[in-house]
């Protein structure tokens, strides 16, 4: 171990430092001097600490709570991660094509890909994995177990599953799993097409193009819709393609600007475009992020679309892969991003904080005004702020409870089958009176078996009042009778959330991804409005030109 620890202080020592020393610049040598520092320091730990130390661990942990100073996309990849890292960027890994939740401190089955492994081979929803190739992860970190899942494409994977208490064994042939990026597109009226776009991963703006150009050509579309809501961005090169679909060859698009001059970059258009005269909307949400933000934001500063919905998450860091030595990466953030006007999307600090270590945000006094192509005034330093505004339901804390206890879940997979499909479709079905009250059965049946969180705080007063040797049991099942009661209030208060939330979680039950948001085209307050503008040219263009205001 000595040894091991030399030679990497020897590298340390009359490698980095010395080099940096030839430079005649300040920050290099505060750069040297450090090294040094840490040099001598980690030598000394390593030489006299009481106990034997592993120098790798001892690395991993000050990369850690260095990395933790910076921003949240700045991270070390080791060797062993590169691998899945690099296939999750392209939008495609080897799995089963499962998604899986943390439940009863194991993995649950909460959705299945269509045509994937996981369907052929039998597996389904509500299934617990308990053991992954002979080894249980019951109680295991999430994050390794969900690892366990992925691997090299053509691999076998052995399953073992707890289904309604049985246990049953699961040989599954890893395959590539790409995944979808445009999972739905089709006509929202006679006149206009939408295009949902999940993330900008590799080719994503070709499978927009050809969505785009169905829905003109062969459906007849006067105007088009790209959702980007809860899109958290990918691929910049894949944002300006799909921003140059829509605008002519030669714009800029977005550029960069950072420490280093040599990470300063312009990004044009290259390329003809699919139509620059179409009506545009542009769907965008507070999940909507990094090259959701470009895409939306460009369009909005060259008047091309008309964005509609909530203000946008603001991550404008640019981030960049860096080799390091033995194969590792580094994923570094390096620059900003700025739209067209000149402004920036990032809304986060993180070079300043205050007092409690949170990344500070630019007051509104603050932010700058900056112009659209047609003087339209627009801010930065908060992500795209909608030319029309429309604010997403608020969910209730009842209904957070019962998605966080898979209440809903666990209702919707008991009681619907495959055979449903028959009675239910996606673009008319409504939760009728009855099957809520059957929902409500269930509700109370399994009230017992999970804990809200008014519940948790009475049952830690409980605990604490019994080593105190304070008799509030009386008062304490008071307050529980009360609060099942008032839950059954609320059950009828959140009726229309609440059925809106199960009629969602069937749809998807029974017709994946597609079903859902054909579902939810039908009332999506968003997708109205958008229909709105679509429909009145002047309003549209108001909007664009400056004399419209919400």
């Amino acid at each position: 171990m000595k040894k091991i620890t030399r030679i990497i202080c020897l590298v340390l020592l009359f490698v980095s430092p010395l080099t940096l020393l030839s430079y005649d610049d300040t920050k290099d040598f505060e750069t040297a001097k450090n090294l040094d520092i840490f040099y001598s320091l980690f030598t000394e730990i390593s030489n006299s600490y009481v106990d034997e130390l592993a120098p790798g661990d001892i690395m991993d942990r000050t990369i850690t709570e260095m990395l933790k100073t910076l921003d949240p996309y700045t991270n070390f990849i080791p060797e062993s991660d590169v691998e899945r890292f690099t296939m999750m960027t392209k939008g495609e890994y080897g799995g089963i094509g499962a998604t899986v939740a943390e439940r009863n401190k194991s993995l649950m089955i909460v959705d299945i890909l269509e045509d994937s492994p996981a369907a052929s081979s039998g597996l389904r929803v509500g299934d617990y994995i308990v053991e992954v190739d002979g080894h249980s992860i019951v109680n295991q970190p999430t994050e390794e177990s969900k690892e366990l899942l992925q691997g090299q494409a053509g691999t076998t994977l052995r399953l073992g599953i707890l289904r309604n208490g049985e246990r049953k064994s699961f040989a599954i042939e890893r395959k590539k799993i790409k995944l979808t990026s445009v999972p739905y597109y089709g006509m929202i009226s006679n006149d206009f097409g939408y295009v949902k776009l999940n993330e900008f991963s590799q080719d994503c703006a070709n499978n927009v193009l050809s969505a785009c150009t169905e829905l003109t050509t062969n459906k007849g579309a006067k105007g088009l819709v790209l959702d980007l809501r809860d899109n958290p961005g990918g691929l910049l090169i894949e944002a300006i393609k799909i921003v140059n679909m829509f605008v002519p060859a030669g714009e800029r698009i977005v550029y960069t600007k950072g420490q280093n001059a040599t990470e300063n970059s312009k990004f044009p258009t290259m390329a003809e475009p699919f139509n620059t005269t179409i009506p545009l909307v542009v769907l965008v949400n507070s999940h909507s992020a990094s090259a959701s933000e470009i895409v939306s934001g460009a369009l909005q500063d060259l008047d091309r679309a008309v964005i509609i919905g909530e203000q946008t998450f603001g991550k404008g860091l640019v981030q960049t892969r860096k080799g390091l030595a033995h194969n590792c990466l580094l994923k570094i953030t390096t620059s900003k991003y700025y739209i067209p006007s000149g402004r920036c999307i990032q809304k986060l600090d993180y070079s300043h904080r205050d007092e409690q270590g949170n990344p500070t945000t630019v007051p509104d006094s603050l932010q700058r005004t900056f112009y659209t192509r047609n003087h339209r005034p627009v801010k930065d330093g908060g992500g795209i702020i909608p030319d029309v505004i429309v604010t997403e339901d608020t969910t209730s804390a009842l209904l957070k409870t019962l998605t966080k206890e898979f209440v809903l879940f666990d209702f919707v997979n008991t009681t619907y089958s495959a055979n449903d499909t028959v009675s239910i479709q996606p673009k008319t079905f409504k939760l009728s009176d009855s099957d809520y009250k059957k929902f409500i059965d269930f509700y109370t049946t399994a009230q017992d078996s999970f804990n809200s969180e008014s519940e948790k705080c009475i049952n830690q007063l409980a605990a604490q009042a019994k080593k105190e040797q304070l008799d509030l049991s009386a008062s304490i099942q008071e307050l529980q009778k009360q609060i099942k009661a008032q839950r059954q209030t609320q059950l009828q208060t959140d009726k229309t959330s609440i059925s809106k939330a199960l009629e969602s979680l069937i749809i998807k039950h029974l017709y994946n991804e597609r079903g859902v948001i054909e579902y939810h085209l039908q009332s999506d307050p968003c997708i109205v409005k958008a229909q709105e503008y679509l429909q009145n040219t002047d309003k549209y263009k108001q909007v664009l030109s400056g004399g419209y205001k919400q």
